[in-house]
């Protein structure tokens, strides 16, 4: 038998635990054993829409959202999308999405903001899909 300690639960988390049980003779160590368990499981990738950007420190709105994948591993918060070569790892998911804004500008900084002709063909059609995004820019 493992060892056991004792914890204090308030009445209505009690009353919230004993709804969740599978059948009456469950014990809260198994119950709680079983909700960390199924909380632990992977979940499929869900998407965020990024409707805002920050370009040389100015907020801006994008023509259309961009989709970004949002997962968990390991207690972490892995955002990404691909086309506009966006990743962030953070433990926080509001970190992660500031993350993901500051990203944002780095790329324009680094392709839109840079010489064209010093760019190559990968980087100048990331180049045009970011400008692509931004309403007034050209």
């Amino acid at each position: 038998m493992s060892e056991m300690t004792s914890i204090k639960i308030a009445t209505g988390v009690k009353d919230q635990l004993n709804h969740l049980k599978t059948h009456p003779r469950e014990t809260y160590s198994d119950l709680i054993s079983r909700l960390a368990s199924q909380a632990q499981t992977e979940l499929p990738p869900w998407q965020i829409p990024l409707i805002h950007v920050r370009i040389n420190g100015v907020i801006r709105e994008l023509k259309h959202p961009v989709e970004i994948s949002a997962e968990m591993d390991e207690g972490e918060y892995i955002l990404y999308n691909h086309e506009y070569r966006l990743l962030v790892v953070a433990s926080d998911l509001s970190e992660g999405l500031k993350d993901i804004i500051d990203e944002f500008e780095e790329n324009w900084n680094d392709f839109v903001l840079q010489d064209e002709s010093a760019l190559l063909g990968g980087a100048r059609d990331l180049r045009r899909k970011l400008i692509a995004l931004v309403p007034g820019e050209t």
